[in-house]
């Protein structure tokens, strides 16, 4: 697949090639759900029995997203698609107004003939487009519009909003239902103080994407995927550590069963459930009691394969439907 920031890149990229006739998805993907999935799904099937390229659009925010940039591309070449082309929210492109997007954008410079999107799309200056402007429109330029009908989950349709709200009140295993995946943190293995060798806990430490939104400070049930593709149980402390008075957020992972070394290594860490809240020990032998604590509590959440029925609620979260 290859990834391309802004519509300039892109842009630069096929006045290289050639015309590049495309099926083409649009919307924010920023943590490519189930609803997500369908979609793209629905897209790339087209663009193979058409011999499209198959290209996703992805509208940028500004705002925390729930996966990183790099999570997420590296999920959508898994789904087949061709290009990735992230669209910053410039000023520019706040102004663009809807027929302007699509003649300027998917026609001219996507090369689009066939365009997918979910029933609440909206486009253009002050979100004037909507899918019945983009169905005209696809009369008047030639393209094919596909509206896909959202996913549910439980009677509720699935959304980023949804999954937004799973994550900040910690309920990984909606989050997992919603994703239709567990919720991955993935970043470069760094050093820290070395104080989990030195207690017998050796762990690795990976720093978050800035823009990530992060699940509450606490412990979690996790399974790390390693750079030889296997996966090791383990728990993950998410948060600063004030025992150790750390001060920047992290994910801290204590693999059961693996202690090579894995310093500069990519790893992606999977919070499966959530155990309980970080706080603050009045010592390492205390802290060193707890681990064992978590570090069961984990083998029980995670032996069965199954964490559908083990849930346990941050103190400060509301529960969500």
């Amino acid at each position: 697949m290859k990834r391309f920031h802004g519509i300039e890149d892109y842009s630069d990229y096929v006045s290289g090639c050639g015309t590049v006739l495309t099926a083409a998805a649009l919307g924010k993907f920023d943590g490519v759900h189930i609803g997500h999935v369908k979609l793209i799904r629905q897209m790339t099937d087209y663009a193979r029995n058409h011999s499209l390229s198959s290209l996703v659009f992805a509208i940028e925010t500004g705002e925390k997203t729930i996966l990183s940039h790099e999570e997420r591309a590296r999920f959508l070449q898994t789904l087949g698609v061709d290009y990735l082309v992230e669209c910053p929210f410039s000023e520019q492109f706040m102004r663009m107004g809807a027929e302007e997007f699509v003649r300027d954008v998917l026609v001219n410079t996507l090369h689009a003939v066939y365009v997918c999107v979910g029933t609440d799309f909206a486009f253009g200056h002050g979100r004037k487009g909507n899918v019945l402007l983009l169905q005209k429109l696809g009369e008047l330029y030639g393209f094919h519009p596909q509206i896909v009908k959202k996913e549910q989950l439980s009677g509720t349709d699935v959304s980023s909003t949804r999954v937004r709200n799973a994550l900040e009140a910690g309920n990984m295993e909606l989050v997992t239902a919603l994703l239709g995946r567990p919720y991955p943190v993935s970043g470069t293995v760094m050093h820290g103080h070395h104080l989990g060798t030195q207690i017998g806990n050796p762990t690795i430490n990976v720093h978050p994407d800035l823009q990530k939104l992060l699940p509450p400070d606490g412990v979690y049930a996790s399974i790390t995927h390693l750079p030889d593709d296997t996966r090791q149980k383990g728990i993950t402390n998410v948060g600063i550590r004030p025992t150790v008075d750390g001060k920047t957020r992290k994910a801290e992972t204590t693999l059961f069963d693996y202690h090579c070394d894995l310093y500069g290594e990519t790893v992606t860490c999977d919070l499966i459930s959530y155990i309980r809240p970080e706080r603050r020990f009045s010592g390492l032998e205390e802290l060193i009691e707890q681990i064992g604590r978590d570090k069961e509590r984990a083998r029980q959440i995670l032996q069965s394969g199954s964490i559908e029925s083990r849930r346990t609620k941050p103190r400060s979260a509301t529960s969500q439907g």
